[in-house]
Parts: C-alpha cells; sequence; structure tokens
C-alpha cells in the first residue's frame, strides 16, 4: 500500500470512529476504547505525515508566537 492510500485510509478510519464517538457521547455512554483507538490513528498519521521544515511556510518554522510580533509591531509602524 502507497504512502498515499495509507493516508486516505487512516483518514477514514478516522471519520468513522469520530461518528461513534458523537453517537456515544449522545446517548451518554463511555467512550474510552474509542478515544484511544482515535489517539493511536492519529499518532499514526502524524508519525507518517510530517512535512519537512521547507515545506511548512515560514510561520511554522519560526518560533511560536514570533510571527504574531512581528504583526504588531508592523502594525504600529504602519499607523
Amino acid at each position: 500500500m502507497n504512502t498515499y492510500n495509507l493516508i486516505k485510509k487512516l483518514y477514514k478510519e478516522i471519520d468513522e470512529i469520530n461518528t461513534e464517538i458523537d453517537m456515544k457521547i449522545e446517548k451518554g455512554l463511555s467512550y474510552k476504547v474509542l478515544s484511544r483507538r482515535h489517539k493511536a490513528l492519529i499518532d499514526r498519521l502524524h508519525s507518517i505525515d510530517k512535512p519537512s521544515t521547507l515545506s511548512i511556510g515560514i510561520s511554522k518554522a519560526w518560533p511560536k508566537g514570533f510571527m504574531g510580533k512581528l504583526a504588531h509591531y508592523a502594525s504600529v509602524f504602519l499607523m
């Protein structure tokens, strides 16, 4: 199975589990087992689908909050 099909399959499985979790929440039942499965699928998806820092864009490559501070300073100077 190639990477594209695996990612597609994982997304489909996550959607199905989300639907099951929603139904359990509406009924007031425990969804602990499903939440563990959901977390495992998400972790697997993230381990497969990790973009390199070159392709994620400037805002994600710089430290958290840097772009907000930069925008704030730019707006002060543009006034």
